[in-house]
């Protein structure tokens, strides 16, 4: 009797283990679609409940730069309000296909003074870029400011130039978030942002995960998920470009005027 239950016990575990191949060959295309699933379930972006005057698509006081559409638009949520936990946080734009001379950004706190000031030059390729403040221009939390990003078509008549505008507002995260981020991997990062409402964070955080894993579908999808959330989902697809715009270039001859 013992023999044959021993038997019958071998035999279960026979047909487990052959089921266990079968699964682990099986796994990769399950684990993957699951992954995409988790991960687009986890860029789901809560945004702020307030929002802000802005131009999230490109425009100019004379029509702007003939560009392709889509044309420059920037990448943030509809109210054209971002938080963020950093203090020099990385904001983010699409580019069309361009001949365009270079790009301003400008950054004005509450009281409309200039806090800073670059012109850069641009990518001639379409696709998705960014600017990171630089270390000795910090956000105060608890502060809006507001952003210009200007396409320059022509040096010498700003009134050509295609902007968008937007605001940031740095936000102090409380202790709890804090210690949730300090223990976090890197790829649970995104999901943190997106469901605390940290939109550039968020962004920045799946931006480089993209960027460093180029070829991994998960992150794609978060990525899709991500924009979806905010109706840019014509934009998705876009390559991520590895282009430093903080570094600055000669002026341009005229400043633009702030709208």
């Amino acid at each position: 009797m013992m023999h044959r239950m021993r038997q019958a016990g071998l035999q279960a575990l026979t047909v487990l283990a052959v089921g266990l191949v079968i699964l682990t060959e099986a796994a990769p295309s399950f684990a993957q679609k699951f992954a995409q699933k988790s991960a687009q379930k986890s860029a789901q972006f809560r945004p702020p409940n307030r929002g802000m005057p802005g131009r999230r698509e490109g425009g100019g006081t004379r029509g702007g730069c003939p560009l392709q559409q889509p044309g420059l638009t920037a990448l943030m949520p509809q109210s054209n309000l971002g938080a963020t936990v950093a203090a020099q946080p990385r904001l983010f734009w699409y580019i069309p296909q361009n001949s365009v001379a270079g790009a301003e950004f400008v950054l004005l706190d509450a009281n409309n003074s200039e806090i800073y000031k670059t012109q850069v030059a641009v990518p001639s390729a379409a696709g998705i870029v960014s600017l990171a403040l630089p270390q000795d221009r910090t956000l105060v939390a608890g502060q809006p400011y507001r952003w210009y990003f200007s396409l320059i078509c022509d040096p010498l008549d700003r009134s050509a130039d295609t902007f968008t505008s937007g605001w940031v507002e740095r936000v102090e995260p409380t202790a709890e978030f804090s210690e949730a981020l300090a223990v976090a991997a890197a790829a649970d990062l995104p999901r943190l942002y997106a469901q605390a409402g940290f939109w550039y964070d968020a962004l920045a955080s799946l931006a480089d995960l993209r960027q460093s894993q180029p070829e991994n579908p998960t992150w794609m999808a978060a990525w899709q998920t991500l924009l979806q959330t905010v109706g840019l989902e014509q934009l998705a697809n876009q390559p991520i470009l590895s282009v430093d715009l903080a570094t600055p270039q000669p002026s341009l001859m005229q400043p633009a005027s702030v709208q």
